[in-house]
């Protein structure tokens, strides 16, 4: 009698755990996350280029030439990235590849057509290092979330963690020291000052919110 009563006793709704289905991108929501992340990226470039700064990664790279060259940046950042693609095909997959081939691409069209239909008739370099650092630290963290990269540096930096062990953020921070030391040729001291807070902006903002245990869809 007391096995068969015992039988019949249904858990507590306390102690059950309701597990909750797993959310999923579905091609338009990476649609539209891939565009929003490819005009807030360009919108910040614009700004930093509106007041003659840089950036680091290979956005920064591209901008050292064009201020030493004069060749439209946007030209100079699809060049750059396209050695990366091959590491992202082996390391990462087709589908991210091809992804972040549309975003540096989307980017690079958007970035040389916005000066033309903007323009700042001022902007301190402080402000301008600030606000593009945050436009373009949503935009990466948009790209990111929807199975896209803006530069492929960070590939290169996956890589070589994966070869040799030597941890990427610090690989990418020593690609910066370059960038930077570098732009010291093209830039004034006050240009490179504001543009080191705009990288500082820019890697804290990500490095705070890009989170798995933040977001929850993929």
């Amino acid at each position: 009698m007391t096995d068969d009563f015992a039988h019949t006793i249904t858990p507590s709704p306390a102690s059950v755990t309701y597990e909750r289905p797993k959310a999923s991108h579905n091609v338009f929501d990476n649609l539209q996350g891939q565009v929003f992340g490819i005009v807030m990226t360009s919108f910040g470039i614009a700004i930093l280029h509106a007041a003659g700064l840089i950036t680091g990664q290979a956005a920064g790279l591209s901008f050292v030439i064009s201020y030493a060259t004069g060749i439209n940046f946007g030209v100079l950042f699809f060049l750059v990235n396209l050695p990366f693609y091959f590491l992202a095909l082996a390391r990462i997959g087709v589908r991210f590849t091809v992804n972040s081939v549309a975003a540096v691409t989307g980017i690079s069209l958007l970035s040389s057509f916005l000066p033309t239909v903007m323009g700042f008739s001022s902007i301190n370099p402080y402000v301008a290092a600030v606000l593009a650092g945050f436009c373009v630290g949503i935009g990466v963290i948009g790209l990111f979330r929807h199975g896209a990269s803006g530069g492929g540096v960070g590939i290169l930096a996956y890589y070589v963690q994966e070869k040799t062990g030597f941890r990427a953020g610090w690989l990418q921070a020593l690609f910066d020291v370059v960038i930077f030391s570098a732009a010291a040729f093209v830039v004034d001291f006050e240009s490179l000052l504001a543009s080191a807070l705009g990288a500082v902006v820019l890697n804290a903002f990500v490095s705070f919110n890009h989170r798995a245990d933040w977001y929850v869809a993929r």
